[in-house]
């Protein structure tokens, strides 16, 4: 016996498969977001490196680790993309590496590396929007060579 009437047929299969597809596309949004401010922390390492690395001749002095930690800070609050709004950027997720960059070190001389790490808590949108509030630890570091000599 076949059923000739299959009036709501359809409705009833997209509402089977909806979930699916708006879990899938929800997904997609959120892995992409992810990979974005990961580059973001990428760059904002790579930023604060660049400017520890430089000797400012003309002022005689290489930027103070308040400086630099500041300029992590203001990449990461104009380029991140968050779900809670202002990006929670600590010092203390700003590493530096020498912390003493002056030429009374003698460990950072010409040629002599600087590293940045910064790391971020990245909160994910739909399992927040559920409650279960996951957090995934981004980070990324940096390393240049000091350039010039004051």
């Amino acid at each position: 016996m076949t059923i000739k009437n299959q009036k709501g047929a359809a409705i009833v299969e997209f509402a089977i498969v909806a979930p699916l597809l708006v879990l899938l596309l929800f997904g997609a949004i959120e892995f992409g977001i992810l990979y974005y401010n990961k580059q973001v922390i990428t760059n904002a390492s790579r930023e604060g490196a660049r400017a520890g690395i430089i000797a400012y001749e003309r002022d005689d002095y290489y930027k103070a680790n308040s400086e630099i930690k500041d300029i992590v800070k203001y990449y990461c609050i104009k380029h991140l993309i968050t779900f809670s709004g202002s990006p929670d950027l600590l010092d203390s997720d700003i590493t530096l590496v020498p912390l003493d960059r002056t030429d009374t070190n003698p460990s950072f001389t010409f040629g002599s590396s600087f590293n940045v790490t910064v790391a971020y808590n990245y909160d994910f949108l739909l399992p927040s929007l559920f409650g279960l509030g996951d957090i995934l630890r981004i980070s990324a570091t940096t390393m240049m060579k000091r350039e010039g000599s004051l």
